[in-house]
């Protein structure tokens, strides 16, 4: 196997073919803090793909936090949209001290570049309470203020994708059927056309990808085919039978991989291709 610079991990090669590397929340090694603003800097001058989450806050604009509750990432505490964002830039990030990331920063970062033409940064709307109602709609635009190439918009509900991005031009749009296939829905290539149509961009979950190799079914190719981008989450270099899966994700054709260890696979993967004598074996 061939890997690439493990200080900008963008993609990882081997005999099965390549994959990319989706920096999840910003990390490139997992105690990295969550939406590292010095890793986005990093991985949009590499061409890498980026991930970070978003929930809305009471102003009608959103936060790059994943939980709903303060409580876990940051040293505030209630409901992420109780907060405007005047408060939440007033707390800090349990894991490294910042402030958190606001989605208009965010952009701002992104628009000031440098930025290669490759990179791209999925934001992941998770699960809320909170109505995507004209308000948040409108904030969310007046973020983007247009400027939406350079990014996906993604989640698990649909709907509120559809209304919170349909406006934005560029902006690709992209859905996780993961929890219906959970739920127990089978055929995933008519799930996704029925419950998603526009959608450009799929996130499945490990275990989807590797049953689909199992049990010989070309679902990935099927919906490669249909002009799908498949994202196979989460991928972390270390747990049980990661490689095997990282290894299911290229067999079956998934585009990315999302990892909070991209520098990991590129070093162990590089390791792997090392001569005995030169590890100082």
């Amino acid at each position: 196997m061939q890997a690439e610079d493990s200080e900008a991990p963008v993609e990882v090669r081997t005999q099965q073919g390549a994959i990319r590397l989706k920096w999840h929340k910003l990390r490139r090694r997992l105690e990295d803090a969550p939406f590292d603003r010095r890793n986005l800097a990093v991985g949009l001058t590499a061409g890498a793909s980026l991930e970070v989450d978003l929930q809305p806050l009471a102003c009608g604009r959103f936060v790059c936090l994943h939980d709903a509750d303060l409580e876990s990432e940051t040293d505030g505490a209630g409901p992420v949209a109780a907060l405007d964002a005047e408060a939440i830039q007033r707390l800090r990030m349990r894991t490294g001290g910042a402030s958190p990331l606001l989605l208009d920063e965010l952009v701002a970062l992104v628009r000031s570049g440098p930025i290669h033409p490759a990179a791209r940064v999925q934001l992941d709307l998770q699960p809320t309470a909170t109505p995507i109602d004209r308000a948040r709609r409108a904030g969310f635009e007046a973020s983007l203020g247009g400027f939406g190439a350079p990014f996906l918009l993604s989640g698990y509900d649909w709907d509120a994708v559809s209304r919170l991005g349909g406006g934005v031009a560029g902006l690709t749009l992209g859905y996780d059927p993961s929890r219906a296939v959970a739920d127990g829905a089978d055929d995933v290539v008519s799930l996704v056309q029925q419950r998603a149509p526009g959608a450009q961009a799929l996130y499945l979950h490990y275990r989807i990808v590797h049953r689909s190799l199992q049990r010989g079914d070309a679902m990935i190719r099927r919906l490669t085919d249909l002009g799908y981008r498949i994202d196979c989450w989460t991928l972390d270099q270390g747990r049980t039978d990661a490689t095997s899966h990282l290894l299911a994700a290229i067999a079956t054709g998934c585009h990315e991989v999302t990892t909070n260890t991209p520098t990991a696979w590129v070093e162990a993967l590089a390791l792997e291709t090392t001569p005995t004598k030169e590890r100082g074996a």
